[in-house]
């Protein structure tokens, strides 16, 4: 009997964690570094007018090709809008810096460099759109009432 409550224990639990992965990733996130600026990046890019996006990727990562086509598709258009690819292997020491802890992870930042939000996993492309709708829009009402 004790050993079908462990088994029944472990599969809840394997469940429920499943579940918990399912419903958040891909899922727009709050800031994790509030206190870091593009600018402290020290990546030798330009910010971007309106936004900035930087995709952090690995090598084995099977949904990063695809979020980049993504991403690139939604700003083709707009060259207010800077993107960069980095790898975060390579790069790990800044992965550790901005927390990134897996990959593909998509980070948002408004036109004075500040983090506006993350997604974390393989975001869909409307989520990646209300993003950065979001982002431009806000940065546009600043910009207005000034």
């Amino acid at each position: 009997m004790n050993h079908w409550l462990l088994v029944a224990s472990v599969l809840a639990l394997s469940s429920a964690f499943g579940l918990f992965l399912h419903f958040t990733r891909g899922k727009l996130t709050k800031k994790y570094s509030k206190e870091i600026s593009f600018d402290q990046l020290k990546l030798g890019q330009e910010l971007g007018k309106k936004a900035t996006i930087l995709l952090f990727k690995t090598e084995y990562c099977s949904t990063c090709p695809g979020v980049k086509r993504q991403i690139n598709e939604l700003i083709k258009n707009d060259e207010g809008i800077s993107f960069y690819e980095i790898d975060a292997v390579e790069r790990i020491e800044l992965a550790k810096k901005l927390h990134v802890k897996s990959s593909p992870t998509v980070l948002f930042f408004n036109e004075a460099g500040l983090e506006e939000g993350r997604i974390i996993g393989a975001p869909k492309k409307d989520q990646l759109r209300n993003t950065l709708e979001k982002i431009t829009t806000i940065e546009m009402e600043k910009t207005n009432a000034n």
